[in-house]
């Protein structure tokens, strides 16, 4: 069996993220995130990207106002499972503020949380032993 090497908890808590590569405006994109940790997050792009491309990304946190500016490098880049399906980079986040990390990683937290929560059902509708 094959030692997990990451470090922390990843949330599949879904937000729309924008990217532009720094030294090359015409490559950008909107991607949905997935995969979120401390550290970073994966994303998908119609191309792939070398490791070590620089990114910035912005991320829109849903029904929160204010989306999130950081600057990424990317540390991995593979063909997305199924046909079609582009590219994923797992990023690493660079120059993140200390509150946009909490405010985006307090949002997957919940994001999981919630559905964790809803995977046991309703308490009520078990029925008693007896």
């Amino acid at each position: 069996m094959e030692k997990e090497r990451r470090k922390f908890k990843r949330f599949d808590a879904y937000m729309s993220v924008k990217y532009h590569v720094n030294d090359n405006d015409q490559i950008h994109g909107i991607s949905l995130s997935k995969d979120l940790s401390r550290e970073g997050i994966k994303i998908n792009s119609n191309q792939s990207f070398q490791n070590g491309t620089m990114l910035d990304l912005q991320i829109d946190i849903p029904d929160d106002p204010k989306p999130i500016q950081t600057s990424a490098k990317v540390v991995w880049s593979r063909p997305s499972v199924g046909t079609n399906q582009g590219y994923d980079q797992g990023v690493r986040f660079l120059m993140m503020d200390p509150v946009d990390k909490f405010r985006v990683l307090d949002y997957a937290y919940n994001h999981w949380l919630e559905n964790k929560v809803n995977d046991f059902g309703d308490p009520e509708d078990i029925s008693e032993i007896g």
